[in-house]
């Protein structure tokens, strides 16, 4: 099948009606920015299709599409197809490779090549249902570099906003190099009144300890508790707890419970303060005006708890946000 050259309209064309369990985030690495000439988008894409096939020796380019530095896509694997991306996680995913190295000191994701990654991954968030998995978080790599910082990225991709496509660069790092010695640090095997001050804001947050509850003792049912709290609030998932997890779960502990206003807040909606409510839970501007940003937004916060994703916030919703 021969590769195509795309924009990023073209490629969500292609995707409509299309629905995704993931959307994976990889940077090859290799080939970096410097390889790339602004005319040589076939010749790469071609390279990365014999590496995979003759060397790794897959049937096909691993990935659906590759971005180029000029914000322009190639076509590679075919879009019903699974890729070759993070093991255990290609059934129903939508795989996207940004040609560039982008670890610290090296190639920066800026300009057209952020501008269309950001657009295509909002598009694959709030119209196919993807939820959005940077390769490191379930392999021991940096891909898709540690310049690229999980939370911004994903913030900024559900707020997409096409005037100021700026990326923080910043390492993501939840937790540093030599972790078991680190007193920041919450993990399987400890115990103490700490762990049992965790597992009483994890309750707090709504997480489940069904079997032993807050009995000081950071075992398998805590640690699942905890993955499951950063899966829904778009940390990396290693059930460690660090200092943006704890952060992310005294906030969340920390919400006052309101009770539900007894009628539906959805697009068009005039109940000013509680939108404005809904708009700070789900990291959108507060302006108290529920547009299509905050739609999508309610829509994200819906589908990561494990809601039907109407952007429409009745009694469940609101039962999960406050």
């Amino acid at each position: 099948m021969a590769f195509e050259i795309l924009t990023v309209d073209q490629v969500i064309q292609r995707l409509k009606g299309r629905k995704y369990k993931y959307t994976q985030v990889h940077h090859t690495w290799e080939p970096s920015h410097s390889d790339f000439n602004g005319k040589n988008h076939l010749q790469l894409q071609e390279a990365m299709r014999n590496y995979h096939v003759n060397t790794r020796g897959w049937d096909d380019i691993g990935q659906h599409v590759t971005l180029m530095p000029d914000g322009l896509f190639v076509t590679g694997r075919p879009f019903n197809e699974t890729p070759a991306g993070i093991a255990g996680y290609n059934e129903g995913a939508f795989m996207t490779e940004m040609l560039g190295n982008f670890d610290i000191g090296h190639d920066v994701l800026e300009g057209a090549q952020l501008n269309s990654m950001l657009k295509l991954q909002h598009y694959l968030v709030t119209a196919c249902g993807a939820q959005i998995m940077f390769h490191r978080e379930h392999a021991s790599k940096t891909c898709p570099g540690t310049s690229i910082n999980r939370d911004e990225f994903v913030r900024q991709a559900i707020n997409y906003n096409p005037l100021h496509p700026t990326l923080v660069a910043a390492a993501h790092t939840e937790q540093p190099s030599s972790s078991t010695s680190s007193p920041h640090l919450l993990q399987l095997g400890d115990n103490g009144p700490d762990v049992k001050k965790l597992q009483q804001y994890l309750l707090k947050a709504g997480e489940r300890l069904p079997k032993y509850g807050a009995d000081g003792d950071f075992g398998n049912e805590t640690e699942a508790a905890v993955r499951s709290f950063q899966a829904k609030h778009g940390l990396a998932v290693d059930g460690i707890v660090g200092p943006k997890t704890k952060a992310k779960l005294e906030a969340a502990a920390s919400t006052p419970n309101r009770p539900y206003p007894g009628h539906m807040i959805k697009k068009g909606s005039t109940d000013t303060n509680n939108i404005k409510l809904i708009q700070a839970r789900v990291g959108v501007a507060a302006d108290g005006i529920f547009g299509p940003k905050t739609e999508a937004a309610v829509k994200a916060f819906q589908r990561s708890h494990g809601l039907g994703a109407d952007g429409i916030v009745g009694p469940k919703t609101w039962d999960a946000m406050f």
